[in-house]
């Protein structure tokens, strides 16, 4: 087997760094199976010298790219983590989806994971396991496919983190990201851009996390973290038309 390609390093500190995490990778895992985490450890190891400190405060889904924050030491992690917890940190998406929303809206619902199965549900408040959910979006352009239907690109900012939350929040809508089989999408992975001929166990999502915004573990400096998505999000979408609409 090859060397995996690099992991994209946005911004380094002693205390974290910030990533660009591609599709088709797990943000974590056991050893033996390929993850952001064990790959941002053979990437930085020096021979001769102890395995370098690789924390992950936060993950994203394997079909998910985007900016990712890494601890790189024990503290650092953990000054982070209590970030996550009280909602300090302010993440942001772009998502493709099917159909039309308002121009810009806040949607808040209860989730919950489905005992023993990989995905999420909305439920009631009193549910067991029942966890509120928000996000604010705005949406950023409109576009038609080739069978006539309505697209739009949003803008996501998470209130909260819950499993699968922007999939299930934008599906339960009426407007499944596309690509997410697992809820609802009927627009499917085309085997555009630099991708093409891939061959991926699930089908790849027009779900980036564009950016982060972060106080440094040690100074609580304001960090902005941010990368634009690949040239194949999704299937194919110009990298200059996104760059426009995402200054």
């Amino acid at each position: 087997m090859s060397d995996p390609t690099p992991i994209e390093i946005l911004i380094e500190d002693p205390w974290f760094l910030v990533v660009n995490k591609p599709v088709n990778l797990l943000t974590q895992a056991l050893d033996t199976i390929p993850s952001l985490q064990s790959q941002l450890i053979q990437q930085l190891s020096i021979p001769n010298s102890p395995k370098p400190f690789i924390g992950m405060p936060h993950r994203l889904d394997r079909m998910t790219s985007g900016t990712v924050v890494v601890a790189r030491n024990q503290r650092a992690l953990r000054r982070l983590c209590d970030q996550f917890a009280a909602r300090t940190i302010v993440k942001e998406y772009l998502v493709w989806v099917s159909g039309q929303p308002a121009k810009q809206g806040t949607w808040e619902d209860y989730l919950r994971k489905i005992p023993d199965q990989p995905k999420a549900e909305l439920c009631s408040p009193d549910q067991e396991h029942a966890k509120p959910a928000s996000l604010e979006y705005r949406v950023l352009a409109t576009r038609t496919d080739p069978l006539g239907q309505v697209e739009s690109l949003l803008m996501v900012r998470l209130g909260t983190g819950r499993m699968h939350q922007i999939r299930l929040q934008c599906s339960s809508r009426g407007f499944p990201i596309l690509g997410d089989k697992l809820y609802g999408s009927r627009s499917l992975w085309k085997g555009a851009g630099p991708m093409a001929g891939d061959d991926f166990r699930e089908s790849p999502m027009a779900l980036h996390a564009f950016r982060l915004t972060f106080h440094h573990p040690k100074t609580a400096e304001r960090i902005v973290g941010q990368t634009n998505p690949s040239a194949d999000f999704p299937w194919g979408t110009p990298q200059s038309w996104l760059t426009e609409v995402c200054e």
